[in-house]
């Protein structure tokens, strides 16, 4: 099988050299190693948009997930790979929201290291899209799903699927939508409903050509939106958590709180179809 080009973001030497014990780089990869996220931006942005694939070591040090976003947007079609020793269920489902094809972790194989090299990870369907009935119509979805984070990913699925099949740019379809409504659910199953089972998260997603917009809805007891802290401000930007309402905000168009902080409406604009 052909393998195709490698980039390689090292933040941890003694995992990179762990991962490759098994099977070495053969000489004849076309392989560039990068030691910060800035140079390996640069490096993608100069592949001449081909897919080469991206791999990702991880510092041991805490990583928030939503820095893979930058890599991810620099290069769509690449299959993107990210190895760590330690990976929370949270962080997993966040690596997968943005497109991240596997995450890797000890002890490795030889079949985990040519799954890198030859870099072919695909889902088609095979149906063709019809550009009549996405210009004429409009999709609407109305479900109630349990406080599991392990669910994200199937609205993610169907976000993507929608925002895609209704002409949004990639980088929307494909990382921006899915990583705000994963913020979104986990903020709904964690903090709202506290991850009881018991208690549902209410769903509606209306896509058009024109718009998307969504409202997530919980059964907790609700916050004010207003006493958010800062992401910003003083100690607050050395802390992973609270960057998840700038994060909607910087996003999208339009984030509004109601029903006492329980309800949150998300709209996005198509920039591809100034109509509105």
């Amino acid at each position: 099988m052909e393998e195709t080009g490698l980039n390689i973001l090292n933040l941890q030497p003694e995992l990179r050299n762990e991962f490759f014990a098994e099977a070495k780089l053969p000489d004849t990869a076309a392989v560039r190693e990068f030691d910060t996220i800035a140079k390996l931006i640069r490096g993608l942005k100069q592949s001449g948009g081909r897919p080469e694939s991206i791999l990702v070591f991880l510092p041991k040090r805490t990583f928030d997930p939503r820095k893979a976003r930058r890599i991810r947007l620099a290069s769509l079609d690449s299959p993107f790979y990210v190895v760590t020793r330690k990976c929370t269920e949270k962080d997993y489902l966040a690596y997968l929201a943005i497109g991240v094809n596997a995450v890797l972790q000890p002890p490795f194989d030889k079949g985990d290291v040519q799954r890198v090299l030859n870099g072919h990870e695909s889902c088609g369907i095979p149906f063709p899209r019809s550009a009549e009935v996405v210009r004429e119509g409009q999709a609407r979805l109305d479900f109630l799903m349990p406080s599991k984070l392990t669910r994200i990913l199937g609205v993610n699925r169907l976000v993507a699927f929608l925002a895609d099949e209704f002409g949004f740019p990639a980088e929307d379809a494909r990382v921006n939508l899915p990583l705000v409504m994963d913020e979104a659910l986990t903020n709904a199953i964690i903090h709202g409903n506290g991850q009881r089972e018991d208690k549902k998260v209410h769903v509606r997603v209306y896509v058009s050509v024109h718009r998307f917009f969504v409202q997530v809805e919980d059964e907790g007891d609700g916050f004010d939106p207003m006493l958010a802290a800062d992401p910003k401000a003083g100690d607050n930007v050395y802390r992973r958590s609270g960057r998840g309402i700038y994060l909607m905000r910087e996003i999208m168009d339009r984030v509004e709180f109601k029903n006492g902080g329980r309800l949150v409406e998300l709209e996005k604009r198509n920039p591809l179809n100034g109509e509105y």
